[in-house]
């Protein structure tokens, strides 16, 4: 008999609460303010010893034009120990066809007996406004390279080319929206 009692009183309930499960689950409508695209790559380890300098340099390539108006090309290099952990972190903006360079000082990473062993990653981020017509999503075509050289004489020792491009990591709650 209780039963009987319940049930209408759930089905009200379910009832009630329908538009607010439907409103839950509609689409985003709503336009991104901006559309990001990055790219990132890796230097292998290489030593570097007190007096020393490590220089990342990041050109901008040119792709068929100038940046596409409203663009904006973000380069950020980061400095890692061997063990993986962050020495230092530098972002800069670059025109295409321009270059900028980050530098570590051997001072500025860890202590311990020389050389010590670092690496260097260089993430490249384009800035899109919505609205503007995406004829290329190459805002940005970063070649880096990476340099040891010393400080007093600025004589360099070391050169790394050919960085390994790190694979787009997509976070399953995203790809899920």
């Amino acid at each position: 008999m209780k039963l009987l009692r319940v049930v209408p009183v759930v089905a009200a309930l379910a009832l009630v609460a329908l538009p607010f499960q439907a409103r839950r689950l509609c689409a985003q409508t709503a336009v991104p303010s901006v559309l990001t695209v990055s790219t990132s790559s890796t230097f292998g380890t290489v030593g570097i010893a007190a007096g020393e300098t490590a220089r990342v340099n990041a050109l901008n390539l040119a792709s068929g034009g100038p940046i596409m108006a409203g663009a904006s090309c973000q380069v950020t290099a980061t400095f890692l120990d061997d063990s993986g952990n962050t020495l230092q972190v530098q972002s800069k903006s670059v025109a295409q066809g321009q270059a900028v360079h980050f530098d570590l000082l051997r001072s500025q990473a860890q202590a311990g007996a020389d050389p010590v062993e670092i690496r260097a990653t260089v993430s490249s981020l384009s800035l899109l406004t919505p609205g503007v017509a995406v004829s290329s999503l190459a805002g940005c075509s970063i070649l880096p390279t990476m340099e040891i050289f010393d400080q007093m004489s600025g004589r360099t020792s070391v050169i790394l080319e050919n960085p390994r491009t790190l694979p787009a990591i997509v976070p399953l709650a995203a790809a899920a929206r």
